[in-house]
């Protein structure tokens, strides 16, 4: 690994300034609140032990500092006095340096906590090129889908927002599949912005209310299911998907960018894009899309497809740097690149994640931007966020909750996120 340990230095007093992360048992932080070092500079991670976890008897604090995400660690020291330690790191290029804590005591469940701190993060690159030939095959594909008439069906429902219709919607794509979603619209003729949304991983059905409460701001409003399955039906059919034919489903046909699980689902948000912006009402001036994790990464990718999208709020962004083994990081969710023991990638899964890696989606994006991440993601690392957003063309800002993981507690990017969607929507304070 290309990070070495600080030497040790005698313990700081936490101060209001310091970032904690809490956990029952175990905390992190970092001598700098915004977690944001130089190549070469030392980071302090502060551990602290709780009273009351100490109060429980002798305890053993075990520490690892890890570069890729802990693929490989170094075992660190992590000696606890009056509840308190210090782990001191190096990284000596441009990545994420994480360090994991593990709590461990008689008769109870080891407790684990882990922390992240960037080191010249503008200056991560994406792990490879972009494919000679990956415009040419995307635009093949949007030609496919184009000459799949978009087959619209929309069905009013009952909204519960006075002054907001709903619909469902029903979209024709490639294979004979559906793209099912709900679209919410202010009352009126408009014109109005346009705004989709995109989903996060897993197998569910869409609640109207996601798309209720952004077109009572104003915005016409898109949501569409990740999957060519309905929305609306009992809990039991996506169980039943997600332990059959959906399980697994983004490491399905990794072998080949023609049978990718992804290639249905970036089309199906590229042609989303196409009918929102066909709709009459649309004002032909704004148009947002936004979406977090999987839904981030798609998107990316519909800022990539899309010439319409004019900004994009993309939070902890997956599908980003998918080869980020051959340089060491840890690639984005859902690590569609399988290593053997020796750390060698599979040639085919290798190629083809470069076809549906978002970074190569957004090289040439110049729309404005926001991107968030956490330092504490091990899911959606830093690292690969960064490789996406460095490659941004436009303005762009990286919204950072150094503290949060994946999920929960992310303040700034709900304030910067909600700034952001009224300024490129056009709509005041409405």
């Amino acid at each position: 690994m290309k990070f070495r340990l600080a030497g040790l230095m005698s313990w700081v007093v936490l101060c209001s300034c310091v970032l904690t992360q809490a956990v029952p048992g175990i905390s992190i932080s970092t001598d700098r609140p915004e977690a944001v070092y130089a190549v070469g500079d030392t980071v302090v991670f502060r551990v602290e032990v709780t009273d009351e976890e100490q109060a429980l008897g002798p305890i053993e604090v075990t520490g690892e500092l890890s570069s890729d995400g802990f693929r490989h660690t170094e075992v660190v020291p992590v000696h606890v006095t009056e509840g308190k330690a210090q782990v001191p790191g190096r990284l000596d290029n441009p990545g994420l340096l994480w360090l994991r804590v593990t709590l461990k005591q008689v008769n109870a469940k080891p407790v684990r906590k882990e922390m992240g701190a960037a080191f010249s993060p503008e200056k991560i690159e994406p792990s490879l090129p972009k494919p000679a030939d990956f415009d040419a095959f995307w635009q093949s594909q949007k030609d496919r889908v184009n000459a799949i008439p978009m087959g619209a069906v929309l069905t009013q429902v009952d909204s519960p927002e006075a002054g907001v219709e709903l619909y469902t919607v029903t979209l024709n794509n490639i294979d004979d599949t559906k793209i099912y979603g709900y679209l919410a619209r202010p009352t009126g003729d408009g014109p109005f912005p346009a705004y989709l949304q995109v989903q996060w991983a897993g197998v569910y059905f869409l609640d109207p209310a996601w798309t209720l409460w952004i077109a009572k701001m104003g915005f016409i409003t898109l949501d569409i299911n990740a999957h060519a399955i309905e929305n609306g039906r009992p809990q039991t059919y996506y169980d039943a998907l997600s332990r059959g034919e959906l399980k697994d489903y983004a490491y399905q046909g990794r072998d080949s960018r023609e049978t990718s699980y992804f290639l249905r689902m970036y089309l199906s948000c590229y042609r989303a894009a196409e009918y929102l912006v066909s709709r009459p009402e649309w004002d032909r001036t704004h148009f947002v899309v936004a979406g977090g994790s999987q839904g981030g990464g798609q998107t990316l990718v519909t800022a990539g497809l899309s010439p319409h999208v004019t900004a994009l709020a993309a939070d902890v962004p997956a599908l980003c740097d998918l080869t980020g083994n051959v340089v060491g990081r840890f690639d984005g969710w859902p690590r569609m690149v399988t290593l053997d023991a020796q750390g060698v990638a599979v040639p085919e899964q290798q190629e083809t994640a470069r076809y549906f890696d978002a970074v190569n989606f957004v090289r040439e994006v110049k729309v404005p931007a926001i991107v968030g991440t956490g330092f504490a993601d091990l899911v959606c690392p830093s690292s690969s966020v960064y490789a996406a957003f460095n490659v941004l063309k436009g303005p762009k800002t990286m919204v950072v909750d150094p503290k949060t993981g994946h999920n929960g507690g992310k303040v700034n990017w709900q304030k910067a996120y909600n700034a952001f969607l009224r300024e490129q929507g056009g709509i005041g304070s409405r």
